[in-house]
């Protein structure tokens, strides 16, 4: 287990996105949707963190707007989403 302050938060927004898709439309677009906020690239992480989520941070909002407004998301919304976080995870190993 990495000892980045972030993974404890990373691993929790992984956790949170298996589970949302798992749920209710309604549930999943509450749930994504406050993973916005702690998927922000906010320039004070490591230079390859900043970029993945600069790269695929735009997916997360992308996911919880398509779950409101179409109450369905795409698979590949979800992969999109999971692999950002995935790699995330992967950089802070």
């Amino acid at each position: 287990m990495s000892e980045d302050p972030d993974f404890p938060k990373v691993n929790h927004a992984l956790q949170v996105l298996r589970q949302a898709r798992l749920s209710r439309t309604e549930a999943a677009a509450f749930m994504v949707g406050d993973l916005v906020y702690e998927m922000a690239a906010t320039g004070l992480r490591a230079t390859e963190i900043e970029e993945v989520l600069r790269l695929h941070g735009s997916q997360f909002p992308a996911l919880a707007k398509t779950l409101r407004a179409e109450r369905f998301a795409p698979p590949a919304l979800w992969k999109t989403a999971l692999g950002a976080t995935e790699t995330w995870i992967g950089l802070l190993d």
